[in-house]
Parts: structure tokens; sequence; C-alpha cells
């Protein structure tokens, strides 16, 4: 499987943390560190896809996809793992029909999670929505004998396309859509 690892700046980490407190949303909140580590995410992503992070769209896109109006970033903040899945809320899923992009900021431990610079983000590939909301919903475990209160749409990573495809893909989407 591609993985494409990028380094967490300083930069990155200081304008994420500024931005936390006009972007959390609590339905989706599931620890303290959710919403760094998404807006991080995007950062990176916009960095990746365009050379710079400051070409990110957080705080500007509520109501719809992360960047462009057509991809949302998923971020995880684990310890990376082969195992792990990009996880699609259902009422998320039902709504808006984004290209879905997973990263996942690889913590050393699962159970301190705290998101410094230096650390690796990794981008793992990347979905459209039939694919990602392909599978029937379901809850998932978070541990100690606890699943999520709600159900989601998961994708093993390891079944993501490869981010060697995204830019032909998402130029093709944007012709598609006269962008």
């Amino acid at each position: 499987m591609e993985r494409i690892v990028v380094k967490i700046t300083a930069d990155h980490l200081a304008a994420a943390e500024r931005l936390v407190p006009h972007n959390g949303i609590a339905r989706t909140k599931v620890s303290a560190v959710d919403t760094l580590g998404g807006i991080v995410g995007e950062l990176v992503f916009a960095e990746w896809l365009t050379g710079d992070w400051r070409n990110h769209e957080v705080g500007s896109n509520k109501g719809r996809a992360d960047l462009m109006g057509l991809v949302e970033v998923k971020t995880s903040v684990y310890p990376y793992s082969e195992r792990l899945n990009l996880v699609i809320r259902e009422d998320y899923g039902a709504k808006f029909k984004p290209v879905y992009v997973q990263l996942i900021v690889d913590i050393p431990d699962r159970a301190n999670k705290i998101i410094t610079a230096g650390l690796p983000i990794i981008i793992c590939g990347f979905a459209t929505h039939a694919e990602a909301v392909s599978r029937p919903p379901r809850a998932l475990p978070m541990g100690q004998g606890r699943e999520t209160p709600f159900k989601v749409f998961a994708t093993p990573i390891t079944r993501l396309r490869p981010m060697a495809e995204f830019r032909g893909f998402l130029n093709g989407l944007m012709a598609e859509r006269g962008r």
C-alpha cells in the first residue's frame, strides 16, 4: 500500500490551534484532540495538493466539503495501522457526496493523544462517495467493550485508491462539473 508521509510542522500546528475555537462540531467530537487533528489534516492535505498549506478552506466551508466543495478530508488520530478504516458517519454519508481522502496522524500512544510538530501524518488514499458507502453501516468498537453511539460506513484503508491517481481523478471530476 502506498503511503505518503508528511511531517506536521510548527506552522501547521500553530495555524490549526488558532482555528480550533471556530471549528468544533459538538455532535461529531469523540475526543478533545479530534478537532485539532481534523484541521491539521486539512492543512497538510492542502499543502500536498496545492504546494501551500495556506490554501485551505477551514472555516469558510461550512455546509460543504472541505476543499473546493468536492473533497472531504477525513483525519484520524491513532498509531498508524493498516487495520484502520476510512469512517463516514451514516447521517453524513446520506447528505453529501464528496470524494473522501483519509489521513492518519501517527501518534505514538493511542491512550495519550497529543499532536506535536514533527509527528508524521500519513495520506493513505481516497474513495469516491459510492465506494465509501458501499458497505452496510455499523457501529464500530471503541475499546473496553464500547461501541460508537452512531453507525458508520467503514472502508479499510488498504482498499482505498492510491493517491498517485488522485490529481487526475480530481481534474476529471472538476471538468465534469464545469469547474
